[in-house]
């Protein structure tokens, strides 16, 4: 075992030939470093504990790393972010991406929004956009009432697409913008049913949307993010605003979705898959 402290909030410090090495859960290899310590690998530890200089060098030196802290422009980057960072610089992705992500998350109005936010992104098949919005899945119905408009005005006609839960209220409809005014939306996260625009993991949205449903493909910014409630194992976050993309038939399953992918495309749905 390598000679350490750890403090009450899992807060490390290792000594080795005098010199002190600090980290936490934040550091982008703290399960192995917890390892090495258990081992007494002290090369290997070292080789971990450098791992932040290789995110340096692969961001241009965007994202900094001192005292065994990731950090974005003097902001320590939470475990959830510095894990997909790992990820993306494994596969080969550049590092911009995660670059706007982070710039459009942190514009948010609620930190308590941007910390609840971490355990919605820890799901699988959740990208980014190569401009920093966030990918995620919505159960849907197919609107079969008479002509009127929904609540933004739009015309709403047989065949579209239209929200579940009230049938009337908004058309998503294939580049359908929708939204609501940020303070009508439920900020309690204890609140599993509520107002608010929600977004959900593909797991989710399938359920949601049913037989007959359809599950479609949205973006929305992170700054939109309001309220990730706690049941459903985090699996629905509420918005303020979000944009259909298309229709979804499986889950996304790398780190950046590009719009130009033709996986998703809505002619999917129009050649009578069962959703």
């Amino acid at each position: 075992m390598l000679s350490h402290i750890k403090s009450n909030d899992n807060h490390w410090t290792v000594v080795l030939g005098g010199q002190p090495f600090q980290y936490d859960h934040t550091h982008p290899e703290y399960n192995g470093l917890c390892e090495c310590v258990m081992a007494g690998d002290e090369n290997e530890f070292v080789n971990l504990f450098n791992t932040g200089t290789v995110i340096e060098d692969w961001s241009n030196g965007e994202f900094e790393f001192r005292d065994g802290f990731l950090y974005y422009e003097d902001e320590q980057v939470a475990s959830q972010p510095t894990e997909r960072i790992i990820n993306m610089l494994k596969n080969g992705w550049d590092h911009k991406p995660m670059l706007a992500y982070l710039e459009r998350l942190y514009q948010n109005v609620s930190n308590r929004a941007v910390q609840e936010s971490y355990t919605w992104c820890s799901h699988k098949g959740l990208p980014i956009t190569d401009d920093g919005m966030l990918i995620g899945y919505k159960g849907v119905s197919i609107y079969s009432g008479e002509d009127r408009t929904d609540k933004n005005g739009r015309p709403l006609t047989a065949g579209d697409h239209v929200d579940k839960y009230t049938g009337t209220s908004f058309r998503n409809n294939i580049g359908d913008e929708c939204s609501m005014n940020r303070r009508r939306v439920s900020d309690n996260c204890n609140e599993g049913c509520a107002a608010g625009l929600h977004v959900g993991t593909y797991e989710y949205a399938n359920d949601w949307a049913g037989h007959g449903g359809v599950v479609l493909l949205v973006k929305f910014d992170p700054a939109d993010i309001v309220s990730v409630p706690t049941d459903c194992e985090f699996s629905k976050m509420r918005v303020s605003k979000y944009t259909v993309v298309s229709v979804a038939r499986e889950q996304l399953e790398e780190e950046v979705y590009m719009e130009d992918e033709t996986l998703y495309e809505d002619d999917y749905y129009e050649q009578g898959v069962d959703f």
